[in-house]
């Protein structure tokens, strides 16, 4: 009969749980700060003349990777860039990306006419808690950046099943019979900023039918009750119509336009001026064209007091 060693045994099982164990722990630290988007690498290519579509696009990726890796120092930007989070100047690694320890999911959105390249990124926060930034690069010859725009919301309204999860829609290709080109897309959004002034909706400029506005990944239309604007239910066209208090809408800007995506990103400052602060908001949002007409809002609105511009110029 073998005489088991019980002291020598359990002293196994306790070495192999507690190696098991940190295995555990590791690959959860791993998976906490690897999750960035596929393919992407913290490098950024040398780039000779002008940035092309796919050009901006890897530098986005390069940044995605930079940014969680905490290699703000190897991002390609002017000396005398102008960098701002939520409107004010602020350097790279103080901004909300220095607090993120994993990127959930994102959307990147370029246009070589502009110069402008726009990467929507849901994220997890040091903290473990959701947040959703919009990061937007103006790049000029050579792939140097001038601008770094980024709008970051760490409130408790992100939703963090949106924002993990962003809508793969936006970055799809339209069938030919479902675009329209450049100007009428520029056209169609500074309509609709004008339309937050006057709160008259352009009705044709909408599919009201499955059109929806999400705020952090918030929705705002088709639904009973929102905790950001309150009120009746609304649709993409009453919500801009009726009394709401928000209006004008100033320093409004296009960076980016893809035609063959049906894609339009807007920014503007939001004035509220029956506010007692007349605070204004801080206003970034994605719009899917198709047929010429708003399916979808993707929207970063953020309330800053004391604001009194929102900086740059492209």
């Amino acid at each position: 009969m073998q005489v088991i060693n019980t002291k020598q045994t359990s002293g196994q099982v306790s070495c192999l749980l507690l190696t098991v164990t940190m295995c555990l722990c590791s690959f959860s630290a791993f998976a906490q700060t690897s999750l960035i988007p596929a393919g992407a690498q913290a490098k950024f290519h040398a780039v000779t003349g002008a940035c092309d579509k796919a050009c901006l696009e890897q530098l986005m990726q390069a940044f995605f990777a930079a940014a969680v890796s905490r290699k703000f120092g190897t991002v390609p930007a002017l000396p005398q860039a102008e960098i701002r989070e939520n409107a004010r100047f602020m350097a790279l690694a103080d901004t909300t990306w220095a607090k993120v320890r994993a990127i959930r999911s994102t959307l990147i959105f370029a246009d070589a006419v502009t110069g402008n390249v726009v990467g929507r990124a849901g994220v997890e926060l040091a903290d473990g808690k959701p947040a959703y930034i919009s990061t937007r690069f103006k790049v000029v010859a050579n792939g140097k950046i001038a601008d770094i725009e980024i709008a970051a919301d760490t409130s408790n309204r992100v939703v963090k099943d949106y924002v993990w999860n962003l809508d793969k829609s936006f970055e799809k290709e339209l069938a030919p019979a479902e675009r329209i080109d450049r100007i009428a897309l520029e056209a169609l959004v500074l309509r609709y900023f004008m339309s937050l002034s006057t709160h008259v909706a352009v009705k044709t400029d909408f599919d009201d039918g499955v059109c929806n506005r999400f705020h952090s990944g918030m929705q705002i239309t088709n639904v009973a009750r929102n905790a950001i604007e309150n009120g009746p239910a609304r649709t993409c066209i009453s919500s801009v119509e009726g009394n709401p208090p928000w209006g004008p809408a100033t320093e409004q800007r296009i960076p980016v336009i893809d035609a063959e995506r049906g894609i339009v990103i807007g920014i503007t400052l939001l004035h509220y001026l029956k506010s007692p602060n007349q605070s204004k908001m801080y206003v970034t949002e994605v719009f899917k064209v198709v047929n010429g007409r708003i399916v979808k809002i993707d929207n970063i609105g953020l309330m800053q007091d004391g604001l009194s511009t929102l900086g740059f110029r492209h």
